[in-house]
């Protein structure tokens, strides 16, 4: 059937009068009395009035033709010389790359519990927190951090302590600078005068 025909039925549905079209006319040929069915079907479902006339064996009819399907059977893969030497040296890396993991790891643990002991010589430095003040002048009571006084005396004596500890030890590595620098006596004297 044309796609004029098609077109026609869709109109004649649609209740547009059309020149030389009828029900009887229709009725005279198969395809367009399915057409028909077809196009009343649709409406019907867009209009949502399809009730239970719609094929209920419909399910059936699906299984049927799915179980007359033919069935492809795909080949069997048959491994090649490539896939097998592959897979003979995965099996011999596995065990290596294993050894070598567990390697690294302890290498890491040993290397984490010696500077884990490590003292560091650093010497302490109270922290550059930025501590606003509020607007009214006065901290509030939650973002208040108070410290006795003799905690904080305590933390600054042991800087004051550690920097002139640090001082006294750059002091004794110039004056050992100085000491390797500076000629001997026996030195000195072998020394032409000119």
């Amino acid at each position: 059937m044309s796609n004029k025909n098609s077109e026609s039925i869709s109109a004649f549905l649609d209740n547009y009068d059309l020149e030389g079209l009828s029900v009887e006319d229709l009725k005279q040929d198969q395809q367009q009395v399915e057409t028909w069915g077809r196009y009343h079907m649709i409406g019907d479902i867009m209009r949502g009035e399809t009730g239970e006339y719609v094929m209920p064996d419909l399910a059936n009819d699906i299984a049927v033709a799915i179980a007359a399907e033919p069935t492809v059977l795909a080949p069997q893969k048959t491994p090649s010389l490539t896939s097998k030497v592959k897979a003979k040296v995965i099996q011999l890396a596995k065990p290596a790359g294993q050894f070598a993991i567990a390697a690294s790891a302890a290498g890491l643990m040993v290397l984490g519990v010696q500077q884990a002991n490590v003292v560091e010589e650093v010497p302490l430095v109270p922290s550059q927190v930025f501590q606003p003040m509020p607007f009214g002048g006065v901290a509030d009571p939650v973002s208040y951090n108070f410290e006795p006084a003799s905690i904080n005396q305590q933390k600054q004596e042991l800087i004051k302590r550690q920097q002139k500890l640090q001082a006294i030890l750059m002091d004794h590595q110039k004056q050992i600078k100085l000491q390797d620098n500076s000629p001997k006596p026996e030195q000195a004297q072998e020394l032409p005068e000119n």
